[in-house]
């Protein structure tokens, strides 16, 4: 986009690129998570703990009936990884104990 925006000046020298404000944020969200590759990975490492696994979500309805099930972020959708790190933030210390109240035999994302 930006290569096609420099030879369209040639053209038209008074053009003017603007970026989309959403894609800007998006921008600066990809930023934010380069910058904090730890809370990348525990992001999804939880994820995959809950994915596919009814009995840990169970566990997690069992121990805090009114916490709302963990965000699966999708890199591709703008903002659900900051809308997990706002989530895991708020939830860290439930998250925790329902993480180190799961069965250690059937352990396979979070033994690290």
């Amino acid at each position: 986009m930006v290569k096609a925006g420099k030879v369209l000046t040639t053209f038209y020298p008074k053009m003017l690129h603007l970026t989309c404000l959403a894609h800007r944020f998006h921008r600066v969200a990809e930023t934010v998570r380069a910058q904090f590759p730890l809370v990348d990975s525990l992001i999804a490492t939880i994820k995959k703990v809950f994915l596919k696994a009814p009995s840990r979500v169970l566990k997690l309805k069992e121990l805090y009936p009114n916490l709302c099930h963990p965000p699966e972020p999708i890199i591709t959708r703008w903002g659900t990884w900051l809308a997990a790190v706002k989530y895991y933030s708020n939830n860290f210390e439930k998250i925790k104990d329902v993480i180190s109240n799961l069965d250690s035999d059937n352990a396979i994302y979070y033994a690290k």
